[in-house]
């Protein structure tokens, strides 16, 4: 598995993992290779240990070169990690045992991300795709969110895009997680106490035809559907009281939290203490920007890929 590739941009574009220091002592260790990193096909994984999560999934897309596939897979533990380090089937079984089938495990890196093969091999394209069915390339994510308009940002970023030359993109993207996240009222499997990430985040690398860098950064919260479906147990900051601004996510808790977000980078690095590759953000000056979902008929290039599936996109992207 070769993983994500720093020069997949240009060997005048290497964009690397973000800089991940404040969680050097909670990295889950490759036992194979006895480092950070679990590479898979076109990805990798920064994996939590004590939140059993992602804290970076980076993927490389190139766009043109997408095969269209089954869609099949099914999530499985991945053994170069403890067991203990990640989230089970078992786990998620737990989650739902309140509410039915609104906890999903939810893609970090979409199958559809890494679903591309240079030659047009269909059989590669279905092995990369395959590959991001592993639990530390998932979190678990509120139906609503999964399935919702977080899902069509994605597809219209990264698949449709916005930027259509050229057309390779890198992708970052994981949960935001708070020592304040709280905590789902069934415990998991184990016996351990599991907090919920209540945001997300996501940041893509891509070049212009002025030939130089970019980057956008957008972020989704679900911490509404969570809290009307009585899930979590309860936390004091969200009042805004001093608690509040003792918390990371301050900044985003002042607009609504069940909403989509372009965002600048800075106020992901801000949130996740991670430190991203400098590159041209047009959004860097400018407040959040609710982004809004609008039902048009595409037609391009995913048409046939993906039938009638694209049939919404995003106002509002600055890219």
């Amino acid at each position: 598995m070769d993983g994500y590739d720093d020069h997949f941009l240009g060997d005048n574009f290497v964009v690397g993992l973000p800089n991940y220091v404040k969680y050097a002592g909670d990295i889950a260790r490759n036992k194979v290779t006895k480092s950070d990193v679990l590479d898979y096909v076109y990805y990798s994984v920064i994996q939590s240990k004590s939140r059993r999560v992602p804290i970076i999934s980076a993927s490389n897309v190139y766009r043109i070169k997408f095969e269209k596939v089954d869609r099949s897979g099914n999530f499985k533990k991945d053994n170069r990690i403890n067991d203990g380090e990640q989230l089970t089937t078992n786990d998620y079984k737990r989650f739902n045992t309140i509410k039915a089938s609104v906890i999903e495990k939810g893609h970090m890196t979409k199958r559809e991300d890494v679903q591309w093969d240079l030659n047009g091999d269909e059989d590669e394209a279905q092995m990369a795709a395959k590959s991001t069915f592993f639990y530390p390339n998932s979190a678990p994510q509120h139906d609503s969110l999964n399935n919702g308009l977080w899902k069509h940002l994605e597809n219209a970023i990264i698949i449709k895009g916005r930027v259509l030359f050229p057309a390779k993109v890198s992708v970052f993207t994981g949960p935001v997680l708070d020592s304040r996240d709280p905590e789902f009222k069934v415990k998991l499997q184990d016996g351990s106490t599991f907090k919920i990430p209540i945001l997300f985040w996501k940041v893509i690398y891509y070049l212009k035809d002025d030939s130089n860098l970019y980057r956008a950064g957008f972020l989704m919260g679900q911490i509404n559907p969570l809290r009307k479906d009585d899930l979590i147990d309860e936390f004091i900051f969200r009042e805004f009281g001093e608690e509040a601004k003792m918390s990371s996510l301050k900044p985003f808790l002042e607009f609504k939290e069940d909403e989509n977000y372009q965002v600048p980078v800075s106020l992901i690095e801000e949130l996740t203490a991670l430190k991203f590759h400098n590159a041209i953000d047009r959004h860097e000056n400018i407040k959040p920007t609710i982004l809004k979902l609008e039902e048009i008929q595409i037609r391009s290039f995913e048409d046939t890929l993906h039938g009638q599936e694209f049939k919404f996109e995003i106002s509002g992207l600055l890219v």
